[in-house]
């Protein structure tokens, strides 16, 4: 398999995931240029470990170690990026377990309603039901 057809792997599993290019980026801790080049197939040198955590993050292993996506540190990763105070995990799973906003947190939650995409809130919502 080359970069070419992983990268297109990536895009098609990042849009039926909900995930904007910017989004995947920041979880993923590279740049949108290199979300972009990567779909493209036109990444210059990219290594193993990297690849392999942006393609975790759109739920693919390139690498068979059995890990699923962590759908609650996506969302977290995307409501915080902007906030001097970071929601936390637990946070996160009573609000959406009680409904109720925690003092300091409104921000998240409203970036949270507002930006972030359906698709990954509905995943957070089931992986966080499903440990309970």
């Amino acid at each position: 398999m080359n970069i070419s057809t992983i990268g297109a792997i990536i895009k098609k599993e990042r849009e039926s995931c909900g995930l904007t290019q910017g989004v995947l980026a920041k979880v993923s801790h590279v740049s949108r240029v290199t979300i972009v080049n990567l779909e493209n197939g036109k990444v210059g040198d990219i290594g193993a470990v990297k690849l392999s955590e942006i393609a975790e993050n759109v739920g693919i292993s390139l690498f068979s170690m059995g890990k699923k996506v962590d759908f609650i540190k996506m969302t977290l990763g995307n409501v915080n990026t902007s906030y001097k105070n970071a929601m936390s995990k637990s946070d996160l799973e009573q609000f959406m377990l009680s409904g109720k906003i925690q003092p300091g947190l409104e921000g998240q939650v409203l970036h949270l309603i507002d930006e972030t995409p359906t698709s990954l809130v509905s995943s957070t919502v089931k992986q966080i039901a499903a440990k309970k």
